[in-house]
């Protein structure tokens, strides 16, 4: 214990007070004990410190087995121990001296164990407020702060009651426990607002009873007047408020209690008040950010469409808010059904996260869907929205794969603003991915090339944003790579929906920290009744073989004799149409294509040229009579003139279709 200027003093001191009888001193020796010995020697109380210990005899016989002492003193201090013996007689002088340092050090001790207790007692308010204003999860927050709470008060159990609105404005009770089961209180109701929990609930500030059922308040409501039968047996009672410190609301109560009475001090009382201010603190954080959660993840979802029903294909559609953390609201998807019979398909993300990549990206849909309606081409629906996105303010980084699905040519042409590449998968279970680094994103890049690829019956497209594959454990490369080896697996499963759900958990291990999005378009390997494709010359020899196969393509699909006479006709029209104007000028013949789809109660008939219509001559008043046969013969027409040709699409109803379409059935032979 050298090293310590009082410890020495206080053992030179005593060391000089062993003598014999006549007043000489005797050898004395000193031993530096350990710290079992050291636990021994306080008789296992660590809160004697510093003390001076006169041992009994047994605690000698563990401390100097074998050695005959005639008189021992123990030195405590600073966590260190020495003990003086002598094994030769002495007197009584060194018992004096004892009582003497006892005298002194006696009223050391206690303060310091005073000093020590407060110390504790503030470590503990500081690692509970740390840990409880750290926490955004409420539910798991207020168990946080029940349990710490009934610990430190000493109580047999512990319950904190507090207030949740839900999405339509009402208030409902939630509760948690602690110390005991919660069963131990399922079957009794929520306590109200009488006289004993009115001080709690109202705010008024907190209510110790020494034992609550000699209170003059207690049981004087029905129908229990007092505790209900079977209820945990309480004497001593402590309740503490839940105050907002910034709208100074009531946000629920603490309460405790012990079957013994008199068990909770003011101390108590002083710490579960100090838990409760931290409880509050970290509620109004977990309830505010809750409440930005809840808006920016409504405002995200309420901009993504309803998925349309697309002619021979299933599409399975996913978003996935972060499961971690406040990002949410940049990533989104469009399916976008064009007059064409052609669809579109969306994928983006605007990077950043809030309320503001929320309405971002709530601009830039809008904006494509709009391009996309007025049948732009891929190149310049991104093109167009890449000028509008740099007049928006705050705009950053935004990303956008669009691709065009059209059925009667069996391909996809797309371009791709800066967003990861498309996956094909072929029907052998092949991947290919599509589009990467075509152009960059939108409000950087001016021109957006595109291309197009074959994508017949039993191909599939998966578009997808990097929160599926990215994470803050791994990298965008690796997290691909894992993305293609199980989406085979998801090519192969008869339930696409349950085959996602089980490959996103896999591939984000439940918690992925950033949004997800994404679409599956699935093409259905029809068999050859349900599909009619055909390719030839635009020349009127060609058109008795395209109206053959198209009759009796058409003698399958269950019509009636007359609706099969107005398909065949309206589509023989259209061809003869085709023939006649988009290649008047060519020196050589052109190519036109004819191709049917019935699919969820519709047939739809699509006639294809790649010509140049000669612009109608106003004073001939024989053209146009082709155009009002179509219109009068199937159910709905749309004409779509491009640069590079024209394409009529016509469509009829098949019986019984609406009754398919309320149970959900495919009616695809």
């Amino acid at each position: 214990m050298t090293g310590h200027r009082g410890s020495d003093d206080l053992i030179d001191a005593l060391r000089g007070a062993f003598v014999d009888r006549d007043g000489d001193r005797v050898d004395v020796e000193i031993r530096q004990l350990d710290d079992t010995q050291l636990h021994r020697l306080v008789e296992g109380d660590p809160d004697r410190d510093p003390a001076v210990v006169v041992p009994g005899r047994a605690v000698l016989a563990d401390l100097l087995p074998g050695v005959a002492v005639s008189a021992a003193v123990g030195v405590v201090s600073r966590g260190q121990g020495v003990l003086m013996f002598a094994t030769a007689p002495v007197g009584h002088r060194h018992r004096t001296l004892v009582e003497g340092a006892v005298m002194v050090t006696g009223p050391v001790t206690e303060l310091i164990r005073e000093l020590q207790a407060e110390a504790a007692v503030l470590d503990l308010m500081h690692s509970v407020g740390r840990e409880l204003t750290a926490q955004l999860d409420l539910g798991r927050m207020v168990q946080d702060a029940t349990d710490a709470a009934t610990k430190a008060t000493g109580a047999a159990f512990g319950a904190f009651f507090y207030n949740l609105v839900d999405e339509l404005g009402e208030s409902y009770t939630l509760y948690t426990i602690s110390g005991v089961p919660r069963e131990a209180f399922a079957r009794f109701p929520m306590p109200r607002n009488n006289a004993v929990f009115a001080p709690t609930f109202d705010g008024a500030g907190t209510f110790r009873s020494a034992d609550i059922t000699q209170d003059a308040r207690f049981g004087r409501n029905a129908p229990y007047y007092g505790m209900p039968e079977g209820h945990l047996p309480v004497r001593s009672y402590l309740a503490v408020p839940v105050t907002s410190p910034t709208t100074e609301e009531v946000l629920g109560g603490f309460f405790f209690g012990h079957p013994q009475p008199d068990r909770f001090t003011a101390r108590h009382e002083f710490l579960a008040e100090g838990i409760a201010r931290y409880a509050a603190i970290a509620m109004d954080n977990a309830r505010l950010y809750e409440r930005e959660r809840t808006l920016v993840t409504e405002l995200s979802r309420s901009m993504l469409p309803a998925v349309p029903e697309v002619p021979g294909a299933d599409v399975v559609t996913r978003y996935l808010p972060a499961a971690i953390g406040s990002k949410i609201g940049g990533d989104w998807y469009d399916v976008i059904p064009l007059t064409s019979g052609a669809t579109a398909f969306v994928i983006g993300d605007v990077v950043g996260h809030g309320v503001t990549a929320a309405t971002i990206m709530g601009q830039i849909r809008t904006a494509i869907r709009s391009y996309a309606l007025l049948e732009l081409s891929p190149s310049e629906v991104l093109r167009n929205v890449s000028q509008l996105t740099t007049g928006l303010a705050e705009a950053g980084f935004v990303t956008c794969f669009y691709a065009v699905h059209d059925p009667g040519q069996r391909s996809l042409t797309y371009a791709n603003a800066g967003h990861l590449p498309a996956i094909l998968i072929k029907p052998q279970g092949e991947t290919q991915q599509i589009g990467e680094a075509l152009a960059p994103p939108l409000g950087v890049g001016a021109e957006f090339p595109q291309r197009s690829t074959p994508f017949p019956p039993g191909v599939d497209l998966v578009l997808y944003t990097d929160g599926l594959v990215e994470s803050r454990t791994r990298d965008l490369t690796l997290g691909i790579e894992w993305l293609l080896d199980g989406i085979t697996r998801v090519f192969d499963a008869a339930d696409l929906e349950t085959a996602w759900d089980e490959l996103i958990s896999e591939l984000t291990l439940g918690r992925h920290d950033d949004d997800i999005a994404l679409i599956h378009v699935r093409r259905h390997a029809d068999s050859p009744a349900a599909e009619f494709h055909q390719r030839a010359d635009a020349t009127v020899d060609q058109l008795a073989g395209l109206r053959s196969g198209l009759t009796r393509w058409a003698a399958g699909l269950g019509m009636s004799a007359e609706r099969h006479e107005d398909l065949v006709l309206a589509s023989y029209e259209a061809m003869s149409n085709s023939v006649e104007h988009a290649y008047r000028d060519h020196p050589r013949p052109g190519v036109l294509e004819v191709h049917g789809e019935r699919h969820r109660g519709e047939v739809t008939v699509t006639v294809t040229d790649y010509g140049a219509w000669k612009a109608p001559d106003a004073t001939d008043t024989l053209r146009g009579r082709g155009h009002l046969l179509i219109d009068a013969l199937a159910d709905h027409t749309s004409t779509i003139h491009r640069d590079n040709g024209t394409t009529v699409t016509l469509t009829w109803t098949l019986p019984g279709a609406t009754a398919d379409r309320a149970h959900g059935e495919d009616d695809t032979a």
